[in-house]
């Protein structure tokens, strides 16, 4: 299954869901976020080492860890 941190630069995709592994801490600070089922996650850039990745969500620009980007389920084939 396609992960935020294995996403391709620069598509979109849609949120299917935080994975069920992630710690309830980081399952509630992507859900504050805004990283809910449906909605539309851009991949922006990844930082040299791939330590970090830039993303766009709800007309806002946010970096998260890619350790924390792993936990963040795409739908593969739908994309938009």
């Amino acid at each position: 299954m396609l992960n935020l941190k294995n996403a391709k630069l620069g598509k979109v995709y849609k949120i299917q869901n935080i994975n069920d592994i992630a710690p309830i801490k980081i399952f509630r600070r992507l859900f504050d976020l805004g990283f809910t089922c449906g909605q539309r996650v851009k991949l922006v850039r990844k930082s040299l080492l791939g330590k970090a990745c830039l993303i766009e969500i709800r007309g806002f620009t946010l970096s998260l860890r890619s350790d924390i980007a792993e936990f963040v389920l795409l739908n593969e084939g739908e994309t938009a």
